[in-house]
């Protein structure tokens, strides 16, 4: 990876505002790569009036809806690397050849280059399983404390171009093999969304100004 790249993964995360300590390592999850595309949606409501005689409704603003982003995030467990070592290296060497044709195919259908992902020294099938817990446990509530709290906000930061307080709608995981011997998978692949939600709207004039939040 591009000492670029690397660079810009620092800048890439979401933050779990809802922790004691939002800015302990813990509750931050850093990208394992730039992701390839992000959507960012926002609709207007309008309430169409009729009038009689007239040949089309008068039309009338009544709110927008929350600004919503939609990501796709892959975590792999480096090569040769696992939870539990096989002693013959067998497993090993199944899981390197069935992770290179899996990288190959991505290289084939994927538009970026291979460079994008950062194969982190200690990332390992334990690592990839924990990655995707920590974005599960998003869209659950919080019964640490006396009384059931609502799942935890968080700080979704992509560099320049977002940086929002979100609530996370829905998380879906699909992992994928190869599997350790305890069945943990190497690679796992994300699709979360995020809604934005701010303390105070945004209007015309901050978004065309390129604030990135009013809430942050």
């Amino acid at each position: 990876m591009s000492t670029t790249l690397k660079n810009a993964l620092i800048h890439a995360y979401i933050r779990d505002m809802g922790a004691d300590n939002p800015s302990d390592r813990d509750n931050i999850l850093y990208f394992d790569y730039i992701p390839e595309e992000i959507a960012d949606s926002k609709t207007a409501n309008y309430n169409l009036i009729d009038i009689p005689g007239r040949s089309e409704p008068v039309v009338g603003y009544v709110n927008s809806g929350l600004r919503e982003f939609s990501l796709h995030l892959m975590f792999v467990a480096g090569v040769g690397q696992t939870a539990h070592p096989d002693p013959k290296n067998e497993l090993n060497i199944t899981v390197n050849s069935e992770l290179s044709i899996w990288l190959e195919s991505i290289s084939q259908t994927s538009s970026s280059s291979l460079n994008i992902f950062d194969f982190y020294p200690e990332d390992n099938v334990a690592a990839v399983k924990r990655k995707t817990d920590w974005l599960r446990s998003l869209i659950y509530p919080d019964y640490t404390k006396q009384y059931a709290n609502s799942p935890h906000t968080v700080l979704l930061s992509i560099g320049q171009l977002i940086k929002s307080i979100c609530i996370v709608p829905s998380v879906s995981v699909v992992y994928k093999a190869p599997w350790d011997g305890d069945l943990l998978p190497y690679i796992a692949e994300v699709d979360i969304n995020f809604q934005e939600v701010n303390t105070i709207p945004m209007g015309y004039t901050i978004v065309r100004q390129g604030t990135l939040s009013s809430g942050v």
